[in-house]
């Protein structure tokens, strides 16, 4: 007899890496967030003003889905549930190219 729980993929797996522009839609990674995938968000290239005001509201998102922001480098961010941050895979990377 199968079972009918679904193997969860890792959280490295199920991550999605955003270069920030023009044409991101904050509503877009937010609902993201809220589908529970993680998200690395890379603003080397983006306004500041807009850059700290997407990272202010998905700030908000992850806080309210019990996670955190986490700064990888400079302008390189990771948002995730605490649960998925603490997944080896995603863990792994976070560490490799966290400066």
């Amino acid at each position: 007899m199968k079972s009918s729980k679904k193997k969860i993929k890792p959280a490295y797996d199920r991550t999605e890496f955003i270069k920030v522009d023009a044409e991101t839609n904050v509503f877009d990674l937010a609902d993201k967030l809220l589908y529970r995938q993680p998200l690395i968000l890379n603003f080397e290239d983006f306004d500041v003003i807009e850059s700290n005001r997407i990272i202010v509201f998905l700030s908000g998102v992850i806080y309210a889905l019990d996670g955190n922001v986490e700064v990888i480098r400079d302008k390189i961010m990771a948002f995730a549930t605490k649960k998925d941050l603490k997944d080896k895979s995603l863990r792994k990377f976070i560490n490799k190219y966290k400066e």
